[in-house]
């Protein structure tokens, strides 16, 4: 998954793609997100260091536990089946669950309307918890943070609510990694504790400020002691990674401290039942003025999404693209078209094999052939047999192009290509499957 507004480092999708090979129980993985318009203005300012903290330090400690709670949309990879073929991302337990249109309550409006991409991980988590899902450093990606205070605000809103609603879900899993303290669900359980009462925490600062000036009282020494542990380990890690500009971007968070820990949440839970998108919605028009974009609301009808098997997937085209013949996408298994205005039948052409001492027939279809002699004598030329029961490799590419330039490549596939090639040869060319598909891979790519 990637947003529109993502740009993504030109080794990023390798290194998400070498860890799922790397480990096979890994089903989903993500990626650091970092902002490409840091300092645009101080709302952008302020987030870097947030960003930071939340795409990347906490991340990465919950991938030591193999459950990052939430896998962003904005740069993700899901596995669709494992190495034995059984459905994951694509199985029935987690579409259904994600095609729910029935919301009759709060919790549910919270998790459906608000934070797709973190419902979608819960539901990975909750129907397969044996598996993984992690996180890489090493693969980056940059996207643009809200450079206004009013888009920034709807934009917590939303994902204050969802992380809250979401982690209630999780919390209740019954299968979580771990035991006890050292479990996953210990983790998620601080995280939602932490997320409910992080406004009270800039009270608590702002006591402990005032207990030490004023002397009225013996100050907690071990909650100062604890804070300033917290983050001078974070200095120490941006200084082993050589990330001098965090510490920077540290003090200016410091400085907003009191927006992300009381004026935001309270905001966000004050508006829980806001499920709009807000200001989110303000783009730029071709002439440069923002504009509101309304979204459709014409009702949801389910009837107009195609539904197809997986099996019919894999019958899917082997191209996109039609070849532009004129003749309204018919294929080659039911050509026999007129040329330049004169119709001629199947150009039927006897070779004999050698092994078999019967001939093989082979239709031979033309669409822009000059003529039909002309076809069938360059054809017979092209498919010359080796001295064996099978063809050679010269003569399988020279009828797969053939069948190829004569068919229309929206609508055949692989599978009708190897029919064809079976039925034209009179052999069962099941053993030359990698070749043949190789081969039609590489046609269609230097059709393109």
């Amino acid at each position: 998954m990637v947003d529109a507004d993502t740009e993504v480092y030109p080794d990023s999708l390798t290194r998400l793609v070498a860890c799922m090979v790397h480990d096979a129980k890994v089903i989903g993985i993500c990626g650091e997100t970092q902002l490409t318009n840091e300092d645009f203005s101080w709302t952008t300012m302020i987030q870097v260091y947030e960003y930071f903290i939340s795409h990347h330090m906490a991340k990465a400690f919950e991938s030591l536990f193999g459950s990052v709670t939430c896998l962003p949309g904005c740069f993700c990879m899901y596995r669709l089946r494992t190495q034995r073929g059984s459905p994951l991302i694509i199985s029935k337990n987690v579409i259904d669950d994600y095609a729910e249109n029935h919301v009759d309550t709060l919790h549910k409006k919270n998790l459906l309307s608000l934070g797709e991409d973190r419902y979608l991980t819960t539901l990975m988590m909750k129907y397969f918890p044996q598996y993984k899902m992690t996180f890489t450093a090493d693969a980056k990606c940059k996207t643009t943070a809200p450079d206004t205070w009013s888009v920034l605000l709807s934009q917590r809103r939303r994902w204050i609510n969802s992380t809250v609603h979401n982690l209630v879900e999780l919390v209740f899993l019954p299968e979580m990694c771990g035991f006890c303290c050292f479990s996953m669900r210990f983790v998620v359980f601080i995280d939602l504790f932490g997320t409910l009462t992080m406004p009270c925490t800039l009270f608590y600062l702002a006591y402990l400020i005032y207990v030490g000036v004023s002397k009225i009282s013996d100050i907690g020494y071990i909650s100062l002691v604890l804070i300033g542990a917290i983050y001078g380990l974070q200095a120490v890690i941006f200084i082993l990674k050589r990330q001098w500009q965090h510490i920077g971007w540290m003090i200016i968070y410091l400085f907003a401290y009191p927006l992300w820990s009381f004026f935001i949440p309270v905001y966000a839970f004050w508006h829980m039942d806001d499920f709009s998108w807000g200001n989110t919605r303000i783009v730029v028009g071709e002439d440069g003025k923002r504009q509101i974009f309304v979204k459709d609301e014409e009702p949801f009808d389910p009837s107009e999404i195609p539904m197809k098997t997986w099996a019919e997937y894999e019958m899917r085209p082997v191209s996109r693209f039609t070849q532009v013949t004129g003749l309204g996408g018919q294929t080659a298994m039911d050509k026999a078209q007129s040329v330049m205005g004169q119709s001629f039948e199947n150009q039927t052409i006897q070779m004999q094999m050698p092994r078999l001492g019967t001939p093989v027939q082979y239709s031979y279809y033309s669409s822009s052939m000059p003529s039909p002699q002309q076809a069938a004598t360059s054809n017979h030329n092209l498919l010359q047999m080796s001295g064996s029961q099978m063809p050679s490799d010269e003569a399988i590419a020279a009828t797969i192009s053939n069948i190829l330039d004569n068919s229309d490549l929206s609508t055949i596939t692989m599978k009708q290509v190897r029919d064809e090639l079976s039925r034209i040869f009179g052999v069962d060319l099941s053993s030359r499957r990698e070749f043949i598909q190789s081969t039609i891979q590489s046609m269609i790519q230097s059709r393109v």
